[in-house]
């Protein structure tokens, strides 16, 4: 089994609380992550940030693992943008 792990870092801001749901956010962003459909997302840590500008601002640390002998079919992924 050869496995590659990778850690990325994701900041989220958020306007308005009435109109937010931060488990589907958090949800969103880890789907925004995925390359291959046998990857592994885990929120690590949310990490407060504080406000700026009327915003709360928060860093979201994200753990991708990756079985490179079973990778899956590759996800046509909005987010992720591809080297030619």
């Amino acid at each position: 089994m050869n496995i590659k792990k990778n850690q990325v870092f994701v900041q989220l801001e958020i306007a308005n609380w009435d109109n937010t749901d931060l488990a589907s956010s958090l949800f969103e962003t880890c789907y925004s992550q995925r390359q291959y459909e046998n990857d592994i997302i885990e929120v690590h840590q949310v990490v407060d940030l504080g406000k700026h500008k009327g915003k709360s601002r928060y860093l979201i640390i994200i753990n991708i693992t990756q079985d490179l002998d079973n990778l899956g079919e590759e996800i046509d992924n909005p987010y992720i943008v591809k080297s030619p």
